[in-house]
């Protein structure tokens, strides 16, 4: 894979990014003398090698939500599906391959602390074969803003099911009220249910 060479342009559009959120190609061509065209190309030039992605970052020390970690070792077999299973997950935030003890790592939320420990019960770990030890970290409250990625593609989905297979309706704590259920399941009922 051949690999991308940064240059003052690059880097401009960069520290634009960082100060307003936004690039205003006209004001950042002059400032290197070139054209806003110019400057536009190079930025969607940018977005096109996946050098940059631009997409929706929610603040979660401003929500009420609980963040995990979990370390988990997996069978190298299962390792393929359950990173489809996480990828596809509405709670997972992020995951990421690890070269270790652990082999596998999910950063994840749940909307309250009954919610968090039913995800831990139910969804993500005990319910998914090829997983043969975890870890789990949870996040004590940021005292700075934590902007993360938020996979919205997968919420209020009209399926039975949910993306690690099970179904809320048939889930005791749900039943119970233990648990919001799973934001791309039908029966969900949390703040994240887009009427």
């Amino acid at each position: 894979m051949k690999k991308f060479k940064l240059d003052r342009i690059n880097l401009a559009i960069f520290n634009s990014l960082i100060e307003n959120n936004k690039v205003n190609f006209s004001k950042l061509g002059k400032k290197l003398g070139l054209s806003h065209v110019a400057v536009n190309r190079k930025f969607d030039r940018l977005v096109k090698k996946k050098i940059i992605k631009l997409e929706l970052l929610i603040n979660f020390s401003k929500l009420d939500f609980k963040l995990g970690l979990i370390l988990l070792e997996v069978n190298n077999e299962a390792l393929e599906h359950l990173l489809k299973v996480y990828q596809e997950c509405p709670r997972v935030v992020d995951y990421f391959e690890l070269i270790g003890q652990y082999n596998l790592g999910l950063i994840f939320f749940g909307e309250n602390d009954k919610t968090f420990e039913t995800i831990l019960k139910s969804c993500m770990l005990y319910s998914l074969k090829g997983i043969h030890k975890s870890n789990i970290l949870i996040y004590k409250i940021p005292h700075d803003d934590l902007f993360l990625p938020f996979n919205f593609s997968s919420l209020n989905h009209e399926s039975e099911t949910t993306p690690c297979g099970i179904s809320c309706s048939n889930c005791g704590a749900f039943k119970q009220d233990k648990c919001v259920g799973c934001p791309s399941s039908k029966h969900y009922t949390g703040v994240l249910k887009i009427v």
